[in-house]
């Protein structure tokens, strides 16, 4: 008799889906409803958070879109950090700025280093 009771809640669950074909598809609905509830929930904080680093990104650009600054630290930076530099700036759409730091770097290279040019740049006569 047992065995036969332990089964019941099984089969009387199909039961009720096999003569209630609505309820499943219910049942379906709301959990979808859930999911996307909760996609909808993750992009907005992903796009909260898009926002703030885009302007945090741009306060940085503009507080390193100073001539003078660049002028004076970007001869001290190594060339792969001031790269660096240049590849943050120009993936958030500032380019400018990391023309500047680069082109203010290369002043202080020697011959034979990665940003050497010759003579001064426009971008820094300008700044």
């Amino acid at each position: 008799m047992k065995s036969l009771v332990s089964h019941m809640p099984a089969a009387l669950s199909w039961l009720s889906r096999a003569l209630n074909p609505w309820g499943a598809l219910r049942a379906e609905r709301q959990t979808s409803a859930l999911h996307i509830a909760l996609a909808i929930e993750a992009v907005e904080m992903a796009a909260e958070r898009l926002d703030h680093y885009r302007s945090a990104s741009c306060d940085l650009a503009n507080l390193f879109d100073d001539g003078m600054l660049a002028s004076h630290v970007a001869d001290k930076l190594t060339c792969s950090e001031v790269e660096s530099l240049a590849e943050f700036f120009r993936a958030v759409d500032h380019p400018q700025v990391a023309d500047l730091w680069v082109e203010c770097h290369a002043e202080g290279d020697d011959e034979g280093d990665l940003h050497y040019q010759g003579e001064p740049s426009e971008l820094i006569l300008a700044a």
